[in-house]
């Protein structure tokens, strides 16, 4: 993909508002309907699931365009010059009124057509328009519905249907208001809801200029009741659909705002070819605010210069290279245990395969970390946790395999276990949403060192079966490794020193880096040296005489 086209991606995702997003393909959404037929009597036919958003949707439109239908076919009697208005039932009306003449009722029923028209233009351009390819939630409410393939079809043949009218609900301009008044309350998040406002006070107009004349007293009394509309909001408004639109309405907003922030970090990068300041990353790539400078922003397809950033200067250049170097050097001496004619140390081989582990996956976040993809990143981010997790797993892992080797193997393998689920869960809650925030570091901090305070379980056996004098001896050579590890987790905790430097000095940071992280990694590259000394000491174990 080239970086124009992901440019243009990624400006075109920001403003998904102008673009609905439903729960079912719209194949045909520019289809134009000729005439707007309304909805069955019966408020079941909607399906008013998590999955029905858009015909949820159309009920609406239809709905209101129902309710223009039924009025101007009334009016359309009363324009027509060979329709007697005593026939209409509205002599009282008249009398009511004033004593209207037939020609000014004719005057104000021309204007109230020319309302109803213009509101009814503005339905049709405001309103979105659906095509809906399923028949059969349709035809489940209309058993006398031809076999028609399409929306259309059934349109088209809706004159055939006997007794049409009788499942058509009547309609007041009270109901269409409430109806109006109760979308606009619920569905304030789409797109179209600041024209339901306008749409609610020209209908109040059209209302008002039809309340001299009663018209529904021109309808036979057989009609249905109007309660059938209000059921039909109370049902759409107790429907999983509102939570579904706000959701997605919600979801939009965070990822529009997300695209928009990283097109213009990228803008700011020049696709990548140039660092950046900390106030120009989005919020998700902003994890120290005291290291102002230096920042990568490359686009993943410009993986090459990912690749070539290994050995560029940048904020990362030390972070990545005090793990990258040890990697090399004991991944060339992991090599050099193999091929040597003493029998192979299983536990050793073990414990600097996971330290391996540990460091790649350290190099891997780090040069992602200037990667402009936020799901890359995050990942990488995610697998370098994991990679920690099973570094302390295998740490505590020798200290029991060795330590039990001799007098009890069946109560190490039991702790052996243990050390393995406590790697799966290593393995495990990085992967939560949670877990890589910047608000849960200490979380994250507290999580690490309960796997390690695990070992205080299989210590205390051994001094329990032995004495704490001999167990403590025996963990004597570990000392060095859990002193190095705790001085680097009080600089990666603390940001120390560039909490305290001033800009005269931080520059410094921006430029190759070097703050409390890289000096983190330095003090773990000395503690998996320390601990991989300690295991020439831990393989003569504990003497077995002292078991009780």
């Amino acid at each position: 993909m080239s970086s124009t086209a992901t440019e243009t991606i990624i400006i075109n995702d920001l403003h998904p508002r102008h673009r609905r997003r439903f729960s079912t393909n719209d194949t045909q959404r520019n289809l134009r309907l000729a005439i707007c037929q309304r909805l069955p009597h019966s408020i079941e036919a909607l399906d008013l699931s998590s999955n029905s958003a858009k015909e949820t949707l159309a009920a609406l439109r239809y709905l209101v365009l129902s309710y223009l239908e039924d009025i101007e076919t009334r009016l359309s009697k009363l324009e027509s010059p060979i329709t007697p208005i005593t026939d209409l039932h509205l002599t009282e009306a008249l009398k009511s009124k004033g004593g209207h003449s037939v020609e000014e009722v004719r005057i104000w029923v021309k204007d109230a057509l020319e309302m109803l028209r213009s509101i009814r233009t503005d339905v049709y351009s405001q309103f979105p328009e659906f095509h809906l390819p399923d028949m059969s939630p349709v035809k489940s409410h209309f058993p006398e519905l031809p076999d028609v393939p399409s929306l259309s079809g059934m349109r088209s043949r809706l004159p055939d249907i006997p007794n049409v009218r009788p499942h058509i609900p009547a309609m007041a301009p009270n109901d269409i208001t409430s109806l109006l008044e109760h979308v606009r309350s619920s569905f304030s998040d789409l797109d179209f809801s600041g024209y339901l406002s306008t749409l609610s006070t020209r209908l109040q107009s059209l209302h008002a200029h039809l309340r001299p004349f009663d018209l529904r007293s021109s309808e036979p009394a057989s009609l249905p009741g109007n309660s059938r509309i209000s059921g039909l909001i109370d049902t759409i408004l107790s429907s999983e659909l509102i939570t579904e639109l706000s959701d997605v309405t919600e979801a939009e907003a965070m990822i529009g705002g997300a695209a928009r922030d990283i097109a213009c970090a990228v803008k700011q990068s020049f696709q990548g070819s140039r660092l950046i300041k900390y106030v120009d990353l989005p919020q998700q790539w902003r994890n120290n605010p005291f290291v102002t400078g230096g920042y990568r922003f490359i686009p993943l397809e410009k993986w090459p210069l990912l690749i070539m950033s290994l050995f560029a200067v940048h904020n990362e250049t030390i972070n990545i290279h005090t793990h990258l170097i040890p990697f090399i050097l004991w991944l060339i001496n992991l090599k050099s245990i193999f091929n040597t004619s003493t029998i192979v140390d299983a536990p050793e081989v073990a414990f600097i395969s996971f330290a391996l582990l540990c460091l790649f996956s350290s190099v891997l976040w780090h040069t992602m970390a200037g990667c402009a993809h936020p799901k890359g990143m995050e990942l990488c981010a995610r697998i370098d946790y994991v990679g920690i997790g099973w570094l302390i797993s295998a740490s505590v892992g020798t200290v029991v395999y060795y330590g039990f080797q001799h007098c009890r193997p069946d109560v190490g393998n039991a702790y052996l276990v243990c050390c393995l689920m406590t790697g799966i869960a290593g393995n495990t809650f990085p992967f939560f949403k949670w877990f890589d925030q910047t608000e849960y570091k200490h979380y994250r901090i507290a999580f690490f060192l309960s796997m390690a305070l695990t070992a205080a379980a299989p210590l205390a056996t051994l001094a329990y079966l032995h004495s704490p004098r001999q167990m403590l001896a025996f963990i004597n050579p570990v000392w060095p490794s859990i002193t190095s590890y705790l001085i680097g987790l009080v600089f990666y905790a603390t940001r120390i020193p560039e909490c305290f430097l001033s800009e005269r000095y931080s520059h410094w940071l921006d430029w190759c880096g070097g703050g409390s992280h890289a000096i983190w990694h330095v003090f773990i590259v000395i503690a998996i040296g320390q601990h991989h000394a300690a295991i020439a000491e831990f393989r003569r174990g504990i003497e077995c005489h002292a078991v009780p």
